[in-house]
């Protein structure tokens, strides 16, 4: 009696090709870091919520350029906004963004040289949030 073999369905794709939408997903999410704009306005935000005009204020750019950061922020899922009359309030959607984010400066910081200022400011940074 010949046994006969079961045509499998359509090929198995490969764990490597299931996992490209996730990689391009996440470093879409991760280029938000990729502007020291960015990177302010998350720092002004890491604690509590803001206006924008306090966003400005704290970051020394330009309400323009602050806003449009924002809604890039905001599109990405790493701000949430809320809004008061007619002010904006913007804060981080997920803390756990900042835990990252504080992460990298402390990875960073142990890499710059004592004397550099910079060093000073991450690591102030990373303490107070």
């Amino acid at each position: 009696m010949a046994i006969k073999k079961r045509k499998s369905a359509a090929p198995r794709a490969n764990a490597g090709d299931e996992l490209d939408h996730v990689f391009a997903a996440v470093a879409r999410y991760f280029g938000v870091l990729s502007e020291p704009t960015r990177l302010k306005i998350l720092h002004a935000i890491c604690q509590d919520e803001r206006s924008v005009s306090v966003i400005v204020e704290e970051t020394g750019a330009t309400q323009t350029n602050v806003s449009r950061h924002l809604a890039l922020m905001l599109h990405a899922g790493v701000v949430s906004r809320r809004r008061e009359g007619n002010t904006v309030y913007y804060r981080v959607a997920n803390p756990e963004f900042v835990e990252i984010c504080r992460s990298v400066c402390v990875q960073i910081a142990g890499r710059i040289d004592e004397q550099k200022p910079l060093r000073k400011d991450l690591l102030s940074f990373a303490a107070n949030h």
